[in-house]
């Protein structure tokens, strides 16, 4: 996901970084990109992406966050058919939303009920272009301590949520930096079934922070510090049979002062290198060229 890493490129251009960077799949935020993806036709796009060896990964259809305002929640929502379709023309089946661990206005069960009601809604329309829809919580203690109402952050949270929701294409986005600030375990990844994994992000605790001053807008890249066990967490979802896309999130501002494809190039190379650590084998895009700006990560 070229934003997650400050690159701010188009579907077209997107599909050329990751490709010359190694990556064997693309991420894409049809939230912000569907009048673009319409333009040069869904179906040429995925002969584009095809042509280069890149797989679809998870999207983005809904809006970023379940917990937007109504206005902009019933605004999104009306324009989420049209973004589901020309996700799943492209071969898009796994779309992302994030559960923000607080609210200033309501208490856990008011905004328990409207996130149920919301996903519902969501859901519904990607199941009919058979999309799974993956909510992603929060854990760091500053994402929600003194901001108002707590609300869901772990994993047993999101479990509750998913039962109550109660719709077979609604499941989990993992993170690996919030499994960790929650202070899960692989056992808590073991009580997942794989279909209930939608896509799953990696990257790094930073070091000499505390965990709960860790902050989600200053983290590592995968396997960077080694404070999160990326190789157990690696493997316990390989072990559950999770065969999905894993996609860094890195989120930090070193990146806006790199160029593009250095900044992809260093995250193809973290992902890949986490992989051969947990003793996992990672599938090699045939385009995929030598080691470049990334080596010394």
């Amino acid at each position: 996901m070229p934003d997650l890493i400050a690159i701010d490129a188009g579907p077209a251009q997107s599909v050329k970084i990751a490709s010359r960077a190694g990556f064997v799949g693309l991420d894409l935020r049809f939230n912000r990109f569907a009048d673009e993806i319409e333009r040069l036709n869904p179906e040429a796009f995925a002969d584009a992406m095809a042509a280069v060896g890149l797989r679809c990964g998870y999207c983005s259809i809904t809006p970023q966050k379940i917990g937007v305002d109504h206005e902009r929640w019933e605004e999104e929502l009306a324009d989420v058919p049209r973004r589901a379709a020309l996700a799943a023309t492209v071969g898009y089946r796994r779309a992302t939303s994030v559960v923000v661990p607080f609210s200033e206005t309501l208490d856990y069960d008011a905004n328990f009920a409207m996130h149920v009601k919301r996903i519902r809604q969501a859901a519904d329309i990607l199941a009919d272009h058979g999309i799974w829809f993956g909510l992603e919580y929060v854990s760091p203690k500053t994402r929600w301590f003194g901001k108002g109402h707590e609300f869901v952050r772990n994993l047993d949270g999101m479990l509750e949520m998913l039962d109550a929701v109660d719709r077979p294409n609604v499941g989990v986005m993992l993170d690996s930096f919030h499994w960790c600030c929650a202070g899960e375990t692989a056992d808590d990844l073991r009580r997942l079934r794989p279909e209930q994994i939608v896509a799953v992000h990696v990257c790094d605790l930073l070091e000499d922070v505390p965990i709960d001053e860790q902050d989600v807008r200053l983290r590592a890249s995968a396997g960077e510090t080694g404070l999160v066990d990326m190789a157990t967490f690696l493997r316990t979802l390989d072990e559950i049979g999770y065969d999905g896309p894993i996609t860094a999130e890195p989120t930090h501002p070193r990146w806006k002062e790199m160029a593009p494809e250095e900044a992809a190039s260093i995250t193809a190379w973290s992902i890949r290198d986490c992989f051969e650590n947990a003793g996992l084998t990672v599938p090699m895009p045939s385009h995929a060229g030598s080691r470049g700006p990334g080596e010394q990560t």
